[in-house]
């Protein structure tokens, strides 16, 4: 199966990349704005989607799946430069949307929990979104852009991913905290947000199922465990044996950031249990397994 990932650079797309590049099943293609290392089996190369005829990329490599993992991924930039943050999530989404449709790809699409105002928490995939912050916007409004073609496209919600690669061009949540605990640094994080932290290896594994069985429809893959960011932070520290007294608890509205954050994001995962078999790692083991994974590194 011919499989283009966009967005090669980020977490995520490098995590599915490698484990769809398993075996001799898959020819993957990947694209990136900046230059990268990838196997011999991986055909990469770079890409401003913003300004390329993105018809004649997806006719060029005619693949039978896009996983559309690029993104201005960060809520404060999107609110800083929200000309950009269209450009990228709401255009070039639509764009390649249209493209898939015309081509008869399968499109695969990376969004948020930030499409909801955190309000009640537990979201279904069939609740309303109502998004408090720009970045949050962008997503809903390309995720309609998709739905609005009908062509069985999958949309994928996740929230707080965290894992490690090398160089990566932006830091999770997770590195973040190890860093500052590793430099003896306090690290303020808020009580009063929840999230669901994602696995990154769990959410590339979904990817995988995603692709290889074409499921459409919007789904919830994020962590089975809902807690407030800093006390995920006290379970960082606690596996990685770090000074948890350096890590501060405040409220959100101490954060003073660009974009508001809905305070209670969590989502609801049944769905994805009953349809894909979706079991993510009990958060535990999955910081153990990151632990590992750095000492290895």
């Amino acid at each position: 199966m011919k499989i283009l990932i966009t967005g090669a650079n980020g977490l995520i797309s490098r995590k599915a990349i490698r484990l769809l590049s398993q075996g001799k099943d898959h020819q993957l293609f990947a694209t990136s704005q900046k230059r990268l290392n990838f196997p011999p089996e991986v055909n990469f190369f770079t890409v401003n989607l913003v300004y390329s005829d993105l018809n004649q990329l997806i006719d060029t490599i005619r693949p039978e799946v896009l996983i559309h993992c690029a993104a201005m991924a960060s809520p404060d930039a999107c609110e800083v430069d929200r000309y950009s943050c269209n450009k990228i999530n709401v255009e070039v989404t639509a764009r390649l949307a249209s493209a898939c449709r015309d081509y008869g790809v399968h499109m695969i699409f990376l969004s948020t929990d930030f499409v909801f105002d955190g309000l009640k928490g537990d979201y279904t995939e069939t609740d309303t979104p109502s998004p408090i912050s720009y970045y949050g916007e962008s997503k809903i409004e390309a995720e309609n852009s998709i739905i609005g073609l009908n062509t069985g496209a999958t949309i994928v919600r996740t929230s707080l991913v965290y894992g490690h690669d090398e160089n990566l061009s932006r830091q999770n949540l997770v590195l973040r905290v190890i860093d500052n605990l590793q430099k003896g640094k306090p690290y303020r994080l808020p009580t009063d947000q929840l999230r669901a932290p994602t696995d990154v290896n769990d959410l590339a594994s979904a990817l995988k199922t995603f692709t290889e069985k074409k499921i459409g429809g919007v789904f919830n893959i994020v962590g089975a465990q809902k807690l407030s960011v800093f006390d995920f932070a006290r379970q960082i520290a606690a596996v990685f044996g770090y000074n948890e007294s350096l890590l501060i608890p405040i409220s959100a509205s101490e954060l003073d950031e660009p974009a508001k954050r809905p305070l209670n994001s969590s989502l609801d995962i049944t769905k994805a249990k009953n349809i894909i078999g979706y079991k993510p790692t009990p958060l535990i083991d999955s910081l153990k397994n990151l632990k590992q994974e750095l000492l290895d590194f």
